[in-house]
């Protein structure tokens, strides 16, 4: 049996970090909205006389950084799945998993979450193990804040670490153009420099956004965007800022860092407007993608 899955990239629209929590992770607010740009993963499941999994990557020379092993958040997912499924089993399988890597590294876009997210999701089907979607997140905060939200896709208010989950109305089919720089920056690192600006630095308001989205105000909806995080990573890698401003010049509605960087993202109304600014956007020492919002 085979399967086909796509994992969709992330974008935060809104980032707030709260602060620390006793057990080492940080509280947040954020909505984050899923994009076209995705990783494709092809699923085969046999039978076999114990569970096995292997993990291959068609591209894997492009991403050197990433390891393909028991450590790839692509195995947890599926040993995880394999285990929690249990007896519900009629059999033990052989999980073969190829992923063509298109989201970028340590960008911020949510990539290895969303290839575990995926593989919860496509594993599901094809095992036929009848998971609930809120079950499949509960599975997912178990290998990473941003897996849940992965797996729910769209358009979601996201707190506590990420896991607590309420879906909003999509801000439309709105245009990115996504640049990254060669500098790609630890989650844990970031998370560990912001604590330093949490009582210096203004928060963005995600209620802010929460409100302008269900009053469908565009406006209001794009002076809400914020992310926190920006003021730590741009003393790591001031080429954000740089790459920020460039796509400010090339009319973007706003320009913002994602997730815990280093990739940034500017906004643009309409297909024909992004696509003049990718074809004129010509950064040193960054990767630029063209991409839309996923509506479903």
């Amino acid at each position: 049996m085979t399967k086909s899955v796509c994992a969709y990239a992330k974008l935060n629209l809104i980032l707030d970090v709260i602060g620390k929590r006793p057990d080492g992770y940080h509280d947040i607010s954020s909505v984050m909205q899923s994009i076209e740009l995705h990783d494709e993963i092809e699923l085969s499941v046999s039978p076999s006389d114990e569970n096995e999994i292997k993990v291959s990557c068609l591209n894997a020379g492009d991403f050197s950084s990433v390891k393909w092993d028991e450590t790839n958040l692509v195995y947890k997912a599926a040993e995880l799945l394999l285990t929690t499924a249990g007896s519900h089993l009629s059999h033990p399988v052989c999980v073969d998993i190829t992923v063509r890597k298109n989201i970028p590294a340590g960008a911020g876009m949510g990539g290895g979450s969303s290839d575990a997210a995926a593989v919860l999701k496509g594993l599901n089907e094809l095992l036929s193990c009848g998971f609930s979607t809120g079950e499949l997140c509960d599975l997912g905060a178990r290998l990473g804040a941003d897996v849940p939200f992965c797996i729910f896709g769209k358009t979601a208010l996201c707190e506590g670490i990420g896991e607590k989950l309420t879906p909003l109305p999509s801000p439309g089919k709105l245009y990115c153009v996504i640049l990254k720089p060669e500098v790609s920056l630890s989650t844990k690192e970031m998370y560990r420099l912001t604590d330093n600006y949490l009582d210096s630095q203004p928060h963005p308001d995600a209620s802010l956004m929460k409100d302008a989205l269900l009053a469908e105000d565009h406006a209001a909806f794009i002076s809400s965007c914020g992310n926190f995080m920006e003021h730590a990573a741009i003393e790591i890698c001031p080429a954000i800022s740089d790459l920020k401003h460039m796509l400010s010049k090339a009319g973007s509605e706003l320009s913002l860092m994602t997730g815990s960087g280093s990739a940034v993202f500017g906004l643009f109304p309409d297909l024909e407007s992004a696509k003049k600014a990718f074809e004129e956007l010509d950064p040193p020492k960054a990767e630029k993608f063209i991409s839309s919002f996923y509506v479903g």
